[in-house]
């Protein structure tokens, strides 16, 4: 190279020198010395962040990339820490360092913004996982990005996806994860606990959680059976959709609650723990089974008599119900709204029958509504 070419660029000239100074620094530096890897870096960090013309920062792209090629790993590994950080590194010395050894490579996939999301797609494309998994611990990826890493079914970078909280996985990317849990059960905790989780997966994924949840009792604490079991088998039963078909009883009707959720209905409501507010996160974790125990223990009434009431469209009988034990008109409503799944696997709740319970619950006394209670326990 034509160090004429600086002459013009003062700012430039002072800190070649340095550079050339502190690569013969570390060339002595035979014991391999911190100090040595820290002024080589400092010295080519300061190069790049210096106001350059295009024409100077395509030339110390070439001085960079040539001492890159010469330097042992130690170095390129402490180099691609720093210029990670750095906005101003030119995208050749980017991508030199991305497409090197992974120890040097991974800071930069992670960490710069200077590649772009097609850069990393051919990155993805010509590499292997360790390189996916780097790229996806970036934060601030696209979706398309986040897909296509999603796409390869790598179990490492899908561990790596639903464990980074810094980004927002797309439904298609959920999905594909979601389709790998039962074969690799530890990318079900760490996906549920993605906020962004569709109802839909998350009922597919609480079986295997149920699963290793109790393996995990049976492994911790020995034995494992009698009500322990029975809860976690019904929590199982209430959230897998696949479970509860093949495991409930041909005359049992769906979201009909178990004997363990009775008793723990009983038992919340023993220990004064039995509220409106109790029922309604109940409901809104998808857990009908349970609310259904719930609202039986709640009225004194049982759960058949219930589950019937709950699954009849108006919601006429649910509506006196809640007339006579206090409910407000707007719990009432929820109670209706957030149980539309027992009654139809449409979702898309009918709003002359849901006007038709709110009119039900303006229309009748409270006194009356006791008295056809008291006729239907």
């Amino acid at each position: 190279m034509d160090s004429r070419l600086f002459e013009k660029s003062p700012k430039v000239a002072p800190l070649l020198v340095r550079l050339y100074d502190s690569h013969k620094l570390y060339e002595l530096a035979t014991d391999d010395t911190p100090l040595a890897r820290a002024e080589l870096t400092s010295a080519v960090a300061e190069l790049l962040e210096a106001d350059l013309a295009p024409r100077e920062k395509e030339l110390i792209s070439d001085v960079l990339i040539s001492l890159m090629r010469q330097a042992e790993k130690d170095l390129r590994e402490a180099l691609s820490e720093r210029l990670s950080v750095i906005d101003s590194v030119p995208l050749r010395v980017a991508l030199h360092l991305a497409n090197d050894d992974i120890s040097v490579a991974a800071p930069v996939l992670k960490k710069s913004n200077v590649l772009s999301d097609m850069d990393l797609l051919y990155i993805i494309k010509a590499k292997t996982s360790a390189y996916w998994q780097a790229i996806a611990g970036r934060r601030g990826m696209s979706e398309q990005l986040i897909n296509v890493l999603a796409d390869t079914r790598d179990v490492p970078t899908a561990g790596v996806l639903v464990r980074n909280n810094a980004i927002q996985l797309p439904v298609h990317a959920m999905s594909v994860i979601g389709e790998m849990v039962p074969n690799h059960e530890d990318l079900a905790k760490p996906l549920l606990m993605r906020q962004e989780l569709p109802e839909d997966i998350a009922r597919r994924l609480y079986s295997v959680v149920g699963a290793e949840l109790k393996h995990y009792i049976r492994d911790y604490f020995g034995a494992f059976a009698g009500p322990a079991a029975d809860a976690v088998d019904d929590v199982m039963l209430e959230f897998g959709e696949a479970i509860a078909s093949a495991t409930r009883p041909v005359d049992m009707p769906a979201f009909m609650p178990g004997a363990s959720m009775i008793a723990a209905a009983k038992a919340y409501k023993e220990k004064g723990r039995l509220s409106v507010n109790t029922m309604m996160d109940t409901l809104q974790r998808g857990q009908y089974a349970s609310f259904i125990a719930m609202f039986a223990e709640y009225s004194g009434m049982d759960v058949r008599t219930i589950h019937d009431m709950i699954s009849e469209s108006g919601g006429h009988r649910l509506a006196v119900a809640c007339k006579a034990l206090g409910v407000q008109k707007t719990d009432m409503t929820r109670f209706y709204m957030l149980t539309q799944r027992v009654r139809s696997a449409d979702r898309i709740i009918d709003q002359s029958e849901l006007l038709s319970a709110i009119r039900a619950y303006d229309k009748v006394t409270v006194t009356s509504a006791q008295g056809m209670m008291g006729m239907s326990r």
